[in-house]
């Protein structure tokens, strides 16, 4: 049989024997909202929480926070949004919740949302400051967000492997917050009760959630997203209790049980815009860890056209022997308030490490970053074949599969 995985803009394939295939595993979808914007006026007409009218006033100042293209689409909700709000009389502004992503170009704004007159924030430079969380995270966002009377949040429900979630209080941080909060926030993935689609005791969530308190979030509008990116529904209302019903939601779609570890899985997020750089791609990696047996091969597919996505990932972490020593360095240093900002995009060596010295499993990238990825202790291939040729040197030509498609999302549980 023929494996085919969505790679950037293409696809890469791969024959193998039907009988070593354990499992493809593909998300059904939920049926979808037929129509976006009758979706919006009935949720609402029923919040969970406040009401829209609730907080919004005449000559309100809004900031609608949105989501960047590495994310779906969201205008069907989006501009239907801004009406329901300027029909109450404010005056309401989009802003692109960039995180350390790079701006969005004029033609890219207009392509994926229909304009570019936006704000996008900067997580460098000068910030407005307001103190910090209980973590050590300290609360800051973009200057411009102090001068709006009102923040209401528009982006998507999805498993994140940080937070457990993503939508909510991701649009505050990371989406305007600084380089360095966003940088400390994500540190917390070194502690326990970080999982991919868990809310409760995970720390990079709880300490989302007290900056986007602090900052103000007024009301949020998320849809709850399908594996084919339809939406299954729109929860709008309290920032807490109208995200945690639709988590509730994206937990039943994509939760999946697996049956049968694999020697070989072949992984990928699901093509451009979810490969677009490794910060992306190596979300794969999450539920991939969950199919894999111990001593086995992951193979993952991310081409990476815009790179690494924030920064190159601290090299000393990914080309060390003992990387197990450098985390628990970082622990230390998390522990006492003395971390180094140049180990910011430390989750891809993270996850690296996770599947090559914590699982004993060889990590084979079919991607762009070929080259700059050659002094790691991952190994590169230039396409599907050859990684599989290279696995099965290793574990066989009979080597049982297990194809992982769009893992992004996939909440593994073995």
């Amino acid at each position: 049989m023929e494996l085919r995985f969505r790679y950037g803009r293409s696809e890469q394939a791969a024959e193998v024997a039907d009988e070593r295939l354990i499992a493809e595993i593909r998300m059904p979808s939920r049926e979808g909202v037929a129509d976006a914007e009758a979706a919006l006026d009935e949720a609402l007409a029923q919040p969970i929480g406040p009401a829209l009218r609730d907080v919004i006033r005449r000559g309100d100042r809004v900031a609608l926070l949105t989501v960047d293209f590495t994310r779906p689409n969201p205008t069907q909700m989006l501009w239907p949004l801004v009406e329901r709000i300027e029909s109450l009389g404010a005056r309401c502004e989009i802003v692109i919740g960039l995180g350390n992503h790079r701006p969005m170009t004029d033609a890219e704004l207009d392509g994926f949302i229909g304009s570019h007159d936006v704000l996008q924030p900067g997580s460098r430079g000068e910030q407005w400051r307001l103190g910090q969380t209980s973590f050590g995270t300290p609360i800051e966002v973009a200057p411009f967000m102090r001068e709006f009377d009102r923040k209401v949040v528009c982006g998507f429900i999805e498993p994140s492997y940080i937070a457990g979630f993503s939508g909510g209080r991701k649009m505050i941080l990371p989406g305007v917050a600084s380089y360095e909060a966003i940088t400390r926030n994500h540190f917390l993935t070194l502690l326990e009760g970080r999982k991919l689609g868990v809310l409760d005791g995970n720390p990079v969530h709880h300490d989302m959630t007290e900056a986007a308190r602090a900052v103000g979030v007024d009301f949020i509008c998320d849809a709850v997203v399908n594996p084919d990116d339809s939406w299954a529904r729109i929860v709008c209302g309290d920032l807490e209790a109208a995200h945690r019903e639709g988590a509730l939601l994206s937990r039943e779609i994509y939760e999946h049980h697996v049956q049968q570890r694999a020697d070989i899985v072949i992984c990928t997020a699901g093509g451009w815009p979810y490969d677009v750089d490794m910060v992306q791609a190596k979300k794969t990696l999450v539920p991939a860890l969950e199919c894999v047996r111990e001593g086995g091969c992951v193979i993952l597919l991310g081409e990476c056209e815009d790179g690494w996505g924030c920064a190159t990932p601290w090299p000393e972490l990914l080309e060390s022997e003992e990387p197990a020593a450098i985390i628990a360095l970082m622990r230390r240093r998390l522990a006492e308030g003395d971390l180094a900002w140049h180990w910011a995009p430390c989750s891809t060596g993270l996850l690296f490490s996770s599947v090559v010295h914590d699982r004993g499993a060889r990590l084979i990238v079919v991607s762009e970053l070929a080259e700059e990825l050659r002094p790691t202790f991952a190994d590169t291939a230039p396409d599907l074949a050859s990684a599989l040729a290279m696995a099965e040197e290793r574990l066989g030509p009979h080597a049982s599969i297990i194809a992982l498609h769009d893992g992004r999302r996939v909440i593994c549980r073995s």
